[in-house]
Order: C-alpha cells, then sequence, then structure tokens
C-alpha cells in the first residue's frame, strides 16, 4: 500500500469566473476576483485544490465553453497576467489549481471553423465532421443534440450539414483526423507550462466518433445517462455519437502528455464521463491505469439523500472500479453536471 496521491484526498472547489466575484465593478466576475478570495478558500472553507470552469476567448453564447482561442483569457474575465498572477498566488498558498480543458468543440466562430466553412477543399475542412445529406436530403444520421433537435446544421454555401453535439454555434472537432491531436494537445502543453495542475476534461467521451457515422439504436430499456432525464436525447443508445472509435487511444496519449510533466511535479486529469454501462464508465480509466485519474460519477447525481441509496451506488461503482497500487481507484462526485449558474458550487474527490 503506498501513501495517498494528492488528488485522492483532496476537496475541490469548482467556480465559475463570472458569478465568483468582481473588482472592475462591470457586474462580472474575473481572475483579479478569484485571486483576492484565495484565503478565504483556503483558511475558511479549507478546500485543497480549485478547478476554475472557462475563461478563454469566448462570444459566451455557452458560458464561455465556446472558445475561440484556446490559449488566451477573454477580455471581460482579465489577461494573461492575471492567470499569471492567481496562479502564483494559489501554489504559495498550497492550493491546486486545474482548469476546463475542452475538447469536444469550439465556437462556431473559432478561426479554424470559420477556414473550415469557407469551401469544401479548405485546409481545416476535416478538422470538423462535414457530410453530405441523406438520400432524402436531411440529415446524415440519427443523432440528436444534446439540447434537443438533430446534431447536424446545414450550411448552405457549401452544400454539406457540419455536426453539433451541443448548440449549432459548437460545432464538433474531428479528433479521427490525425491533425486535430497534435493541434489540441498543443492546448494541454501550453497551459501545463504556464504550471496549472491538470485539468477537468469537458465532455470528455462526447470526442469519440464512430468514423462510420452510423444510426444510434433507439433505447428500449429507459436507461439514463447522466442519472436523469433529458429530453429527447434519452431516446437513443449512444453508441456511435460519442465513446466510439479511437478515443481510449487518445487519452492514452493525452495522460502521456500529463505523466511527463508529473516528473517535476504531479498532475491530475478528471473526465467528465456520463454513460449509462458502469463497465463503459470504468474503462476510461485505462487497461493499465493509464488514462483518467479521476472520472466523474454522475450515478450520484438524482440518488435520494439515504444512507442505503448512496451505499448501493457507491458498491456498484466500486466492483467495476480496478484497483490501483493496493488500493481502489477514485472517482470524482460532483452535485452539479453543468456549469453552476450564479454561484461556485463544490466538488469531493472520494475514495
Amino acid at each position: 500500500m503506498t501513501a495517498d496521491r494528492w488528488w485522492q484526498q483532496a476537496v475541490f472547489y469548482q467556480i465559475y469566473p463570472q458569478s465568483f466575484h468582481d473588482t472592475n465593478g462591470d457586474g462580472i466576475g474575473d481572475l483579479p476576483g478569484i485571486t483576492q478570495r484565495l484565503d478565504y478558500l483556503v483558511d475558511v472553507l479549507g478546500v485543497d485544490a480549485i478547478w476554475i470552469n472557462p475563461f478563454y476567448r469566448s462570444p459566451m453564447v455557452d458560458g464561455g465553453y465556446d472558445v475561440t482561442d484556446h490559449q488566451d483569457i477573454d477580455s471581460r474575465l482579465g489577461t494573461i497576467a492575471d492567470f499569471d498572477h492567481l496562479l502564483a498566488a494559489a501554489h504559495r498558498r498550497g492550493l491546486r489549481v486545474i482548469i476546463d480543458y475542452l475538447p469536444a468543440c469550439t465556437s462556431d466562430e473559432h478561426p479554424w471553423f470559420i477556414e473550415s466553412r469557407s469551401a469544401r477543399t479548405a485546409a481545416k475542412r476535416d478538422w470538423y465532421l462535414w457530410r453530405d445529406p441523406a438520400a432524402d436530403g436531411g440529415p446524415p444520421n440519427n443523432w440528436l443534440a444534446h439540447w434537443g433537435g438533430p446534431a447536424w446544421t446545414w450550411h448552405q454555401p457549401t452544400g454539406q450539414y457540419y455536426l453539433h453535439t451541443y448548440l449549432h454555434r459548437m460545432p464538433d472537432l474531428n479528433w479521427n483526423n490525425p491533425e486535430v491531436r497534435p493541434a489540441m494537445f498543443d492546448v494541454a502543453s501550453y497551459w501545463l507550462d504556464r504550471g496549472v495542475d491538470g485539468f477537468r476534461v469537458d465532455s470528455a467521451h462526447i470526442i469519440g466518433k464512430d468514423p462510420q457515422l452510423r444510426d444510434n439504436p433507439p433505447n428500449t430499456d429507459g436507461r439514463l445517462e447522466f442519472g436523469r432525464p433529458h429530453g429527447d436525447i434519452d431516446s437513443q443508445l449512444h453508441l456511435h455519437d460519442r465513446g466510439a472509435g479511437d478515443v481510449h487511444a487518445i487519452y492514452r496519449q493525452f495522460r502521456a502528455i500529463l505523466d511527463q510533466y508529473s516528473a517535476t511535479r504531479e498532475r491530475v486529469s478528471i473526465g467528465e464521463i456520463a454513460v449509462a454501462d458502469p463497465h463503459a464508465w470504468a474503462s476510461y480509466y485505462g487497461t493499465n491505469l493509464d488514462e483518467f485519474h479521476l472520472p466523474f460519477n454522475f450515478r450520484l447525481v438524482g440518488v435520494p439523500w439515504q444512507t442505503d441509496a448512496v451505499r448501493e451506488v457507491i458498491d456498484m461503482i466500486e466492483a467495476v472500479v480496478p484497483p490501483a497500487r493496493g488500493r481502489r481507484g477514485c472517482s470524482a462526485t460532483t452535485t452539479n453536471p453543468g456549469w453552476p449558474a450564479g454561484s461556485a458550487r463544490p466538488a469531493h474527490a472520494w475514495q
């Protein structure tokens, strides 16, 4: 049995910057506001790490999850210098800092997508998922967007549909394209070089797309991906639009990058994985524990606050979690599967 690693016992506190603390009176929380409250987080709340939701340059169609530049700060929230100051101040207090890493999609205003949509022959056309219409002129397959309707939007100028798991303003990146991987891995390295202690990987399994784009089968047994109803999207089993293709190979590569940086200070990866099958969920630890350190445990969302109900979920998860160095592995639990509206919310690590 080995000693606990820092993230196995750490209490993480989630901060949505826009609603946390405003330092310039514009009504929007900012990075300097987080810096000003670090003593409160450490001395009063006693947290060990903070997870900061997106602060990247964004049109804010989806609260900052629609990114136009992964390596810059939205001017409403601060500057790169503000971020570096925040990180240094947190580390002086022994506080770890993880940030959101957003591999699934970008804003439709991202330079990559602007080029991609410019022509079928554009150099970055295949950085996103474009397809011809079906025989009846409709979408290429039956995949659904997370918040309702088809996951495909027609683009009249080039005569094809593009895929978006979320809003139509947030086109999905095509991780089956070998050029996308190094570009997005460079994003991770950029922030690791700045000194972050790891990432919470947003919609981690969403990047796994079936290269053949096969239809999803119907959901006939009522299983729920997030542990609670989510509308039309619950009508399908999401076998081909997420968690498919080469997704585990991608996260082994991602983990290898973190492991290189961990040679000097241990970094952590926390995956937002929402799948109904617990064995599929546990697979994101990796066959050799070489993918995520901590996958989110969404099965605790919506569970009645009763000892037996919570124990049942924990026992089920413990049964599929792979053993690690003489201990059970850990998973992250959260009471809030999306970004918070109006307040920061805590997330806790358990083993």
